[in-house]
């Protein structure tokens, strides 16, 4: 039988995602909450480390203009 590949669609609007990276610079990946203090928001201090690495695999919606990030994948 052969491998059939599905191609992953936007959870918003269905249409058909891209696969690429965002690339982070020299720095590792962080999250902030919204209410961020100003010394997180402006330095590289703070934030909690999702990934060492500075390059993030993820899928993009040209259609509705989303990134989608599995964090299990970092």
């Amino acid at each position: 039988m052969p491998i059939r590949i599905t191609k992953l669609k936007c959870p918003y609007c269905k249409s058909d995602l891209i696969e690429g990276f965002i690339n982070s610079g020299r720095y590792s990946f962080k999250w902030h909450n919204k209410d961020v203090n100003f010394i997180e928001k402006y330095t590289v201090f703070g934030g909690e480390v999702l990934s060492e690495n500075t390059i993030i695999k993820c899928f993009r919606c040209k259609d509705c203009n989303k990134v989608i990030i599995d964090l299990n994948e970092l």
